[in-house]
């Protein structure tokens, strides 16, 4: 049953939400609820990281600016400092447009939408809050001001230096960070043998890491070192993380248990092989791939050309100026079918006994 009576603001008959107005005066009264009468945002200035109830956040991904972020943020804050009246059932912040006044002060216009409680609809109630921005610099941008040095990632090759091939991979590496984790690296030393990353959290140190061994297929070692104590005492000690590249990458031919196998892809910390005239891969983990791939030696080699193939014999023609003929039976040489055809030039080479025919490129 629904019960009518006069509005006490403006006599209005109508349902009345707490007894005395009716929707239309109780919001431009009471509105659905307040806010602070002063909101504040900390930043910081350098990194565009920000604080929110107690713990610093990294700065949202699509804010290009720091008044993006300021912008973000003031949502996240005004959410969360908006008291809703009894009356209202419930309600969420559908806009929040920061206004800059250079004689006023910062302030915001919040626009609410709520539902109450015994009310068909949505109502509507605009707000504006004062903002106060404040800068300061979060803990890591401080202990990069201040110069403390927290881990060393020393990237290089196993040989002890980077190709240029690995330089420019572990720069893709780098360059598809997050902007948070970025954050932690202080430096960035490009020496003869590799990278120097100088970082300022030691975890961002040990994620940078993971993601080399993830992607290239990366050693990762830790060491310490003691440089100084806290004033409580306690040791103070800085991490250095020595990551070795492997000498293979995806293409790169390899030796596996004494067979001639080719890389075809490093993901995910594992790496994927597969031997030649094989279609079936082998998956290992970048540890045990260290210890159990090796650079092959190729015992006998020459240049050939793929004349024809019989579903027994494969015919080749030597490239190396006697054009001589070679009629091998299939079950004594294993040919990369994958990349080889009729017609292409290859090298036939012998690794631990075994024949393979291998493109040119491959070696």
């Amino acid at each position: 049953m629904t019960y009518l009576t006069r509005c006490v603001r403006c006599g209005r008959e109508s349902r009345l939400v707490d007894g005395r107005l009716c929707p239309d005066c109780y919001l431009e009264v009471r509105g659905l609820g307040s806010f602070p009468e002063i909101v504040t945002v900390e930043v910081c200035p350098r990194c565009g990281s920000y604080r929110f109830e107690g713990r610093w956040y990294p700065p949202p991904i699509d804010a290009a600016s720091l008044d993006d972020v300021v912008r973000e943020v003031l949502k996240l804050v005004l959410a969360t400092s908006f008291k809703p009246n009894p009356e209202v059932e419930s309600y969420r912040i559908e806009e929040v447009e920061l206004i800059r006044d250079p004689y006023h002060g910062d302030y915001a216009l919040v626009r609410v939408v709520g539902r109450l409680r015994g009310f068909d609809g949505e109502y509507v109630k605009e707000y504006s809050v004062r903002v106060n921005v404040r800068k300061r610099l979060c803990p890591q941008c401080m202990k990069k001001a201040g110069g403390a040095i927290e881990a060393i990632l020393q990237v290089r090759g196993e040989g002890g230096r980077l190709t240029e091939e690995q330089r420019q991979a572990v720069e893709r590496v780098l360059d598809n960070l997050s902007p948070a984790l970025r954050e932690y690296v202080s430096d960035v030393v490009e020496q003869r043998e590799g990278f120097d990353l100088i970082l300022v959290d030691q975890g961002a140190a040990k994620m940078i890491a993971a993601k080399l061994r993830a992607a290239l297929g990366a050693k990762v070692v830790e060491s310490w070192k003691l440089v100084g104590r806290y004033r409580n005492g306690r040791p103070k000690k800085r991490l250095t993380l020595s990551v070795r590249l492997p000498f293979y990458s995806p293409g790169s031919l390899v030796e596996y248990h004494g067979g001639l196998y080719r890389v075809e892809q490093i993901r995910n910390g594992y790496v994927y092989i597969r031997m030649i005239g094989s279609k079936r891969l082998h998956r290992l983990t970048a540890e045990e791939a260290w210890r159990a791939l090796r650079k092959p030696r190729f015992e006998e080699e020459m240049r050939v050309l793929i004349a024809a193939e019989t579903p027994k014999t494969i015919h080749l023609q030597r490239l190396d100026g006697s054009y001589e003929y070679i009629e091998m039976p299939k079950r004594d040489v294993r040919a990369d079918s994958m990349h080889l055809s009729i017609g292409s030039e290859a090298l036939l080479v012998r690794v631990n006994g075994k024949y393979y025919v291998i493109p040119v490129e491959e070696h």
